[in-house]
């Protein structure tokens, strides 16, 4: 997929949905090869919890599941935290500072296609270009907050 497709799906994603078009451009063309598409079948693990998140995956086509496995004393219990398609972004963690770890794991429900973006990169650009990285910080902050509720939602419902 060329810079160009990678820009028009950009456009429709959560996290990126906030910057114009010219925005748009500038951030495809100054990750470069740094962004790319990848291909999965159903059932694949795009990341898991626990590993180091150095991504920012974009869901092009396709369906994945995040799951989060907890750990209640004796017992242990993988729960869905939500069912994510087209437009939705996944692997936020990679946008912070440091190393930081993946607080669920991401499976392919159906074969998608994803965008992936190196995360340092990514923040680099966003710091080269504050107004844009504030319009994507702003945007991470409030779907952070919408999918930290959801979590709590959802795991409450299993207890």
């Amino acid at each position: 997929m060329v810079a160009g497709d990678i820009c028009k799906n950009l456009r429709i994603c959560e996290l990126f949905d906030s910057l114009n078009e010219g925005e748009l451009k500038v951030l495809t063309e100054q990750l470069g090869d740094n962004c790319r598409m990848e291909s999965h079948q159903a059932g694949a693990h795009v990341f898991n919890q626990g590993e180091l998140s150095s991504n920012l995956y974009v869901i092009v086509s396709g369906q994945v599941v995040l799951q989060r496995t907890v750990n209640l004393g004796d017992k242990t219990a993988t729960r869905p935290l939500g069912l994510l398609s087209k437009g939705r972004a996944m692997g936020w963690s990679a946008l912070l500072y440091g190393p930081r770890y993946a607080t669920a794991s991401a499976v392919c429900r159906q074969p998608s296609e994803l965008i992936v973006a190196e995360g340092a990169s990514l923040r680099a650009v966003l710091e080269k270009e504050p107004v844009m990285g504030f319009k994507v910080m702003d945007r991470l902050a409030c779907l952070l907050g919408d999918r930290l509720r959801a979590a709590y939602n959802t795991m409450e419902a299993y207890l």
